[in-house]
């Protein structure tokens, strides 16, 4: 009986281990990916923020919040409980190329610290977010992360339209 014991607790301190290097990984892949969006509105000159390369497409700062936004709206709903973003970019300063970084660079932050913070229940909590079927935080942060990785390969043609050598990815290893 104390072996199981033992055993039981062993496997409960591994599981928490694994949990915590889990939520440092996310921290460590979410810190990455604001290091390289902000690389590459830093390397878009401009006045090419409203730059779209074919019409019926969004423009540059257009594709950047998208998918900025979408990372607001995830973290705040799944890991803070609200309804809906704690703050939004003015629209009037869309394609003004400060606003636009200090404002990715605000929700990066905002992400961050709500992810650092969350507990290993508010990460496995089940939500459901746009009309979706529930799913944990953790799996709603992945599907944001991914979906923010999908967006800004999409702004690699802007940049390079505009004369720019994308930035070099920061890779995770």
């Amino acid at each position: 009986m104390r072996s199981l014991l033992a055993a039981t607790l062993a496997l409960s301190m591994l599981a928490s281990a694994a949990r915590a290097q889990t939520k440092q990984q996310l921290v460590d892949d979410w810190e990455r990916q604001r290091t390289n969006v902000l690389a590459y509105i830093d390397a878009m000159p401009d006045s090419a923020m409203a730059f779209h390369p074919t019409p019926g497409v969004r423009d540059f700062a257009q594709q950047i919040v998208h998918f900025v936004a979408t990372n607001l709206e995830v973290a705040a709903m799944t890991l803070k409980g609200a309804k809906e973003a704690p703050f939004t970019l003015d629209t009037t300063q869309l394609h003004q190329k400060a606003a636009l970084r200090d404002y990715t660079d605000r929700v990066y932050g905002y992400l961050l610290d709500a992810l650092k913070s969350a507990t290993p229940s508010q990460l496995l909590k089940q939500s459901s977010v746009y009309n979706l079927p529930a799913q944990s935080a953790t799996r709603w942060l992945d599907l944001s992360y991914e979906h923010a990785v999908w967006t800004l390969g999409q702004t690699v043609p802007y940049l390079r339209l505009n004369g720019v050598t994308p930035p070099a990815y920061k890779q995770p290893l």
